[in-house]
């Protein structure tokens, strides 16, 4: 038989100092996370208002000195003094080939990324030459265009297609006017 007095300062099995804060520890975990002791989901905490989303989405406004950093997609209005337009870029659309069974994806594909310019009045041109992409470790991509430069009018946008290959990984196209950057879009190529 054993001897209480030999487990030197230990309290016997099943009673102790720890295990009331213990408890009380778990009762407060299992309500902070919604359930009870009981096994009852705990009492509503309150709730955090969502707001709910414009009923447009809100368009940033670039302007020489005030450039602005947007996802690839969303649209940037200008306000280049005397003149007012609209640029946006898509892509990039890519040309993937045909997966192989046990290979593994490809490392870069071709693609192509479409960059737009909508002007309410009078006309302003959209260069190739003022156009830029790089990866992410800031190295530029070398690109074509499918024209050099194109002109917005009203009712006539102008649209430049901008051929590329491009590594996996996280990319920026940007845009500059009069040397200083505008608009710069935020883009990941996924190949897999």
């Amino acid at each position: 038989m054993t001897d209480r007095s030999t487990h030197r300062g230990r309290a016997p099995l099943g009673r102790g100092l720890g295990r009331g804060p213990a408890t009380a520890l778990l009762a407060v975990l299992l309500a902070a996370t919604g359930c009870s002791s009981s096994g009852q989901p705990a009492p509503d905490l309150g709730r955090v208002p969502i707001p709910t989303p414009p009923a447009s989405p809100i368009v940033p406004t670039a302007s020489p000195g005030h450039a602005q950093l947007v996802a690839m997609g969303d649209a940037v209005q200008l306000d280049l003094g005397a003149q007012q337009a609209r640029i946006t870029a898509t892509g990039p659309d890519l040309a993937l080939p045909a997966p192989t069974p046990g290979a593994a994806p490809a490392s870069a594909s071709a693609g192509t990324i479409t960059v737009l310019l909508h002007v309410p009045a009078g006309s302003t041109e959209l260069r190739a030459d003022a156009l830029s992409i790089t990866d992410e470790l800031g190295h530029p991509v070398p690109f074509t265009s499918d024209a050099t430069s194109a002109s917005a009018t009203p009712g006539h946008d102008a649209t430049l297609h901008l051929a590329a290959t491009f590594d996996a990984g996280h990319a920026t196209l940007s845009w500059s006017a009069a040397g200083k950057p505008l608009a710069t879009w935020d883009f990941e190529v996924e190949l897999d």
